[in-house]
């Protein structure tokens, strides 16, 4: 009887000293917030379709919709949009989204998504990295709500489903709305940012060739010449929208805002009746017929530090980012978080 006496004492020892270790295993797998870490999935995004039926499901919906009242980003915001039904971003547009909270730290950067994003992914994708600054915020646009009562609701009802380039028009419609809304800066999910935006004025559009302005990024107050430009490009957009152009409604609908406030200097950079048009040069340093030398091995020497590297996804999606090439030493250097967590696998 002692015998058995001492055996479950041994038992309930050992039982003991083995939920002791568990727990402080359990304690020192945990985070600096506190919650356990997870193995992160490396995922191999396919390309996007022209899919956009996932706008207003609910399914699967754990982010804060853009509607709800305490949704109220500050006039220091920069925002990206991802319209594609994806439910995530890859990591050439997650190292965008870190590259501006790093370099733009008191300003509050979104990331909003037209599509559901699941509790998954924000626990086990690149979205728990962008999440470690404190300045990242994430939410869910419902395109129909988003857009009532505004010049565009009737395209995001109706005219889209004849789009040809559903998710590009939806992406158009969805950042100038954005900003007529809130005001702030705007990017696009393939442009990489290097430097602080504090020293630039709130309305601004840049060339993104010598003839041509760029809607990939640009800046726009919630007020005055800022939301009338937003304001009017969306009624633009309302009366000349064509469903079967790639990029042309919003450049071109922009263009034409901007020749009614500036007459012919749109064509010129400088000072346009309250609007600053910069140089390709700041924001564009590398032209779409030299993106192949990111992905070179030999690295870009530039004499100056722009304010973002567009890295034109849709014509470099097929390279893959050798770790000596210039896109593998500005991600490494911007987006260190993103591009530790891809390692080999970056630019997938």
């Amino acid at each position: 009887m002692k015998m058995a006496q001492k055996y479950i004492v041994l038992i309930t020892i050992a039982f003991c000293i083995v939920t002791i270790v568990q727990i402080l295993c359990d304690q020192l797998h945990k985070n600096h917030n506190g919650k356990s870490k997870e193995k992160l999935y490396i995922l191999r995004w396919k390309k996007a379709l022209g899919n956009i039926s996932c706008h207003n499901s609910l399914n699967q919906d754990a982010l804060q919709s853009v509607e709800d009242k305490s949704f109220n980003p500050k006039n220091k915001s920069i925002f990206f949009h991802e319209t594609s039904c994806r439910g995530g971003v890859d990591s050439r547009q997650a190292c965008a989204v870190e590259s501006a909270a790093r370099a733009n730290p008191d300003w509050e950067v979104y990331l909003l998504f037209n599509a559901p994003i699941s509790s998954v992914m924000l626990r086990k994708s690149c979205l728990v990295k962008l999440l470690q600054y404190p300045n990242v915020r994430l939410a869910r646009i419902h395109a129909d709500s988003f857009s009532r009562e505004s010049a565009v609701q009737q395209i995001v009802r109706r005219g889209l489903r004849r789009s040809r380039y559903p998710v590009e028009h939806s992406a158009d419609i969805m950042r100038m709305l954005t900003l007529h809304r809130w005001g702030g800066v705007y990017l696009d999910l393939d442009m990489l940012v290097a430097k602080s935006f504090d020293d630039l004025p709130q309305n601004w559009i840049v060339k993104e060739t010598i003839k041509e302005l760029s809607t990939g990024v640009m800046a726009f107050s919630r007020d005055g010449i800022g939301h009338n430009v937003t304001g009017e490009v969306l009624t633009e957009f309302s009366k000349k929208y064509d469903p079967k152009s790639w990029s042309g409604n919003g450049p071109l609908a922009i263009e034409s805002v901007l020749r009614r406030y500036c007459n012919k200097t749109v064509d010129k950079y400088g000072f346009c009746n309250g609007v600053s048009i910069f140089s390709h040069e700041m924001f564009y340093p590398i032209q779409y017929a030299s993106t192949h030398l990111f992905f070179k091995p030999k690295p870009i020497n530039l004499s100056y530090v722009p304010y973002t590297y567009h890295l034109w996804n849709v014509l470099t999606d097929i390279y893959d980012v050798n770790p000596n090439s210039t896109f593998a030493q500005l991600a490494g250097k911007y987006c260190p978080k993103v591009y530790k967590m891809y390692n080999i696998n970056f630019g997938i």
